[in-house]
Formats: structure tokens, C-alpha cells, sequence
């Protein structure tokens, strides 16, 4: 007899959505532009055009155009997104910067078209129900102690090449206190950062929008720039948290645009 295939072990698995939902109006970074969604073409007016020309008289449809950056909502980040004095890993990424992209980055840099397909062992750290909270308090700086902390209570180890999932609780704030979310967030802090990129992921992600605290861009300087590793950030963990399995398959599935230094996603956890 044969080994079970994944595909026999798909009734008995569970997906967790990690991704928040994305509309007009909702909280981006305020350096970013707004996230706009509207129909292109309706049903009613092109159901008329058609019956009028004579192609599939009853038949219509309708397509939606997006403008945004790729840093709206549940996104994922590559290293080339921020730089420290025009630098990554290091590397000057000046004179590869092109309006349409960057373009013959130097290794390890790459764009978006080179993320390959992400299929990870991933590592839930939650951090409020580490102190007894469903949402660390305003502004809160995660610190070492509470990831061992985090860790410890929950029988977990970390691997070079896992993914790291901090969760802060903030990532429900994201449909329902605009203010909160862009403002009042929780995050590492900057020791965290440093503890976490100790760990060598090959990914982390975060239920907020900007990493750290008190100084939102030391953790990407850290993370990104100077460990190039990815990120993730506007995750909703919340579910994954409820359910108890701190351990899972997390899939990430970027586009793959060239020149990008970021991409929209909706990222899976499997347990």
C-alpha cells in the first residue's frame, strides 16, 4: 500500500486566512496613497452595447480596475523596499532604480519577479495571550523577554528558514478603528527586531502595518536591509491565535511583478 498523498490529507486539514480584506478608504500607511477600487464597465451598459453590435445578444459582464500601491493592506515586502543611506545589504540600489522597477539588481538582491512560490514551517508567536491580554496595551514594545516568553509558553522552537508570526492583536482593529490601527499600534521593538532577525527566518509577518515600536522604520532597517528577509505585514492572526496551533504551513504566493519591490497577498496558514 502506498503513502497517503497531500491530496488524501486534504478533508482533514484546516486553512486559516491570513489575509485582511481590501476597499476604498481603507487604512494605509499616510506616506501612501489611497487603496481605490471602482467597476470600469457595468452590466446593464454593456449588455446594451452588445445587443446594439450584435455579439451575444443578452450576454454583458463587468471589470474592476484597482489603483494602489503595492503596500496596501495584507502585503509582503522585498528587501529593495527601504534602503539606509541608499543602501541594501550593503549594496548602492541607486543606479538600478528605473520608473518601471528596479532592473539588474546584483545578487542577493532581487525584485518581486524573483520571490519563488513560499511554502514554509511557520512559528505563531502570541505575544498578548503571553500576558494574559487579547491586545498588548497602546504603543507596546515587544522585547525579547516576551518572545522567549512567548516561545517558552507555548513549547515552540524556531528554525533558520521558518516563517515568524508576531501577533500583537491589532490586526482586529483593521475594518473596525481606523484610528487605532494607523496610530496606537504595538510592535517590536528595536532589540525584538534584532532578536527575531538572530533567528534567520526566511519570512516575518505582522498583524500591523509598520513592524516597530517606538521607531516604525528601525525594524524594517533591520529585518529588511541589513538580514534581507522578507516580510509580511496587515496580517489577521487572530483565527490561527483562537485555534491554539502555533506550528503550521504558511503559503505565500506574491505576484510576480517585474521590477516590484512589493506585492498585494493572501497569505494561508495549514494545520
Amino acid at each position: 500500500m502506498s503513502d497517503p498523498s497531500f491530496v488524501d490529507l486534504l478533508p482533514k486539514i484546516k486553512i486559516h486566512d491570513l489575509g485582511q480584506a481590501y476597499w476604498p478608504n481603507m487604512p494605509v500607511h499616510p506616506f501612501d496613497p489611497p487603496f481605490q477600487f471602482f467597476l470600469y464597465r457595468y452590466h446593464d451598459y454593456v449588455r446594451k452595447s452588445f445587443d446594439e453590435m450584435g455579439i451575444e445578444p443578452g450576454f454583458s459582464d463587468a471589470i474592476s480596475l484597482i489603483v494602489t500601491s503595492m503596500h496596501s493592506g495584507t502585503h509582503f515586502d522585498a528587501p529593495i523596499h527601504m534602503s539606509q543611506n541608499l543602501k541594501v545589504q550593503g549594496i548602492d540600489v541607486t543606479p538600478y532604480q528605473r520608473d518601471t522597477g528596479f532592473v539588474n539588481l546584483p545578487e542577493p538582491l532581487h525584485a518581486m519577479e524573483k520571490v519563488p512560490p513560499l511554502v514554509l514551517r511557520a512559528v505563531l508567536l502570541d505575544i498578548p495571550a503571553c500576558k494574559g491580554l487579547d491586545v498588548l496595551p497602546e504603543r507596546y514594545a515587544i522585547t525579547p523577554d516576551d518572545l522567549e516568553g512567548a516561545m517558552a509558553r507555548q513549547a515552540v522552537t524556531i528554525n533558520p528558514g521558518d516563517c515568524i508570526l508576531v501577533r500583537t492583536g491589532y490586526g482586529r482593529f483593521f475594518e473596525t478603528d481606523r484610528d487605532v490601527y494607523l496610530n496606537k499600534w504595538a510592535g517590536l521593538s528595536d532589540a525584538g527586531a534584532e532578536w527575531v532577525a538572530a533567528r534567520q527566518p526566511g519570512l516575518v509577518g505582522i498583524d500591523n502595518l509598520s513592524l516597530g515600536v517606538p521607531a516604525p522604520f528601525a525594524s524594517h532597517r533591520i529585518i529588511l536591509v541589513e538580514n534581507g528577509i522578507y516580510v509580511m505585514k496587515s496580517l489577521t492572526l487572530e483565527s490561527l491565535a483562537a485555534s491554539r496551533h502555533y506550528v503550521s504551513a504558511v503559503v505565500v504566493l506574491p505576484l510576480k511583478i517585474k521590477g516590484g519591490e512589493a506585492s498585494l497577498v493572501r497569505p494561508i496558514a495549514i494545520v
